[in-house]
């Protein structure tokens, strides 16, 4: 028999907490995963996790904390699937065919700017990045990036012009157009 963990007792009304953080977290990980029973399971897992381990001193802070938890998790999730590998039938394999030639210059290239994108991404500070990979990658909107992470829309823009102003300036720096 496992034991369950216990939810922190130390953060006031952690169910209200749940029952606000859920809908978006599911909501999150259906988009990522396309399965509602996986999203509701991931879903579950991160608010385990991160209840048992609260140390918080208010909602927003908590917000931020399950958030980033969820995003860690996805990542967590995606790394142990690329490890353990993918199963392709035949007919699946067929679109992956590329017309372009795969050269060791190009590739080069690629990781090259690949590098240089991430390190100019390293420059900012983390809820910048979290706002800008969350619009830009995630393909999240801004209001319920402001809703997870307990911050305005006002505040999730403006986040968002200064990731893709340093990104330019970034750019224009090493000689690459925006």
């Amino acid at each position: 028999m496992g034991s369950e963990p216990t939810l922190s007792v130390d953060f006031p009304d952690s169910a209200a907490l749940v029952t606000q953080m859920r809908p978006a977290l599911v909501k999150y990980f259906k988009r990522k995963c396309g399965s509602n029973a996986e999203a509701e399971d991931l879903a579950h897992d991160v608010l385990v996790r991160t209840l048992t381990h609260s140390g918080w001193k208010s909602y927003e802070q908590a917000k931020g904390y399950i958030f980033r938890a969820a995003v860690n998790r996805w990542v967590d999730r995606k790394r142990r699937a690329t490890s353990r590998g993918t199963s392709i039938s035949w007919e699946d394999a067929a679109p992956l065919v590329q017309n372009e030639e795969v050269t060791p210059e190009r590739v080069l290239i690629v990781q090259q700017e690949l590098h240089q994108v991430t390190a100019a991404l390293q420059e900012l500070n983390e809820r910048t990045r979290d706002v800008f990979m969350l619009i830009r990658v995630e393909r999240m909107r801004q209001a319920e990036i402001a809703e997870m992470l307990g911050i305005s829309v006002s505040s999730v823009e403006k986040h968002l012009v200064k990731a893709l102003a340093h990104l330019a300036r970034r750019a224009t720096r090493s000689g690459e157009t925006p």
